[in-house]
């Protein structure tokens, strides 16, 4: 099973040294193309993400990489879970699941309708939309599951000053089950 994970804007994830313990077949994807940054704060890290990157250009490499890949599963946190939202709408033909952490910018693409298992995981709050009312108005979609955290945006980031070692443990046994069967 190939597993793409999309990371946030601060790039490199701590998740992906864990979940190389589960499987060999994981692509991880960053906006930074392997360079590694240093961030004051998440503001930084936001305008390095758009100078470097941008929304559209996340996109495109993350669908150029599940088409040449076969990706069976995509995990996706925040910029990267909103990239994992939009692809969930496209026919990939080995596509099977996505998991979207705190996604805050699929306030912007509601209309979309996922043809693949997708689950979302929202933080507690958000700055830019009412939690509640977006996935309310996600739940009425096919293949749709939503679940709002009681943890801050980036609870699964070590770099994000709202990284939480209790939900970060709690989300991995989740995704243990959810993608290993573990």
């Amino acid at each position: 099973m190939k597993i793409l994970v999309l990371t946030d804007i601060f790039g490199k994830v701590y998740l992906s040294n864990k979940l190389i313990n589960f499987t060999s077949d994981l692509i991880i994807l960053e906006p930074y193309e392997g360079e590694e940054l240093f961030f004051l704060d998440e503001k930084d890290a936001y305008e390095s993400f758009i100078k470097k990157c941008g929304h559209e250009k996340y996109l495109e490499k993350a669908l150029n990489i599940c088409k040449k890949e076969n990706i069976d599963v995509i995990l996706g946190f925040s910029a990267g879970g909103t990239v994992a939202w939009r692809l969930s709408s496209l026919y990939l033909p080995n596509l099977k699941k996505i998991i979207c952490f705190y996604p805050s910018l699929i306030r912007d693409y509601l209309q979309l309708k996922p043809k693949v298992n997708t689950n979302i995981v929202f933080a507690k709050y958000e700055d830019s939309f009412d939690t509640k009312q977006i996935s309310n108005i996600l739940l009425d979609k096919q293949n749709v599951e939503v679940e709002i955290s009681s943890y801050n945006h980036g609870f699964m980031n070590k770099k994000s000053k709202n990284y939480n070692n209790i939900a970060f443990e709690k989300y991995l046994e989740k995704l243990k089950k959810m993608v290993f069967n573990i």
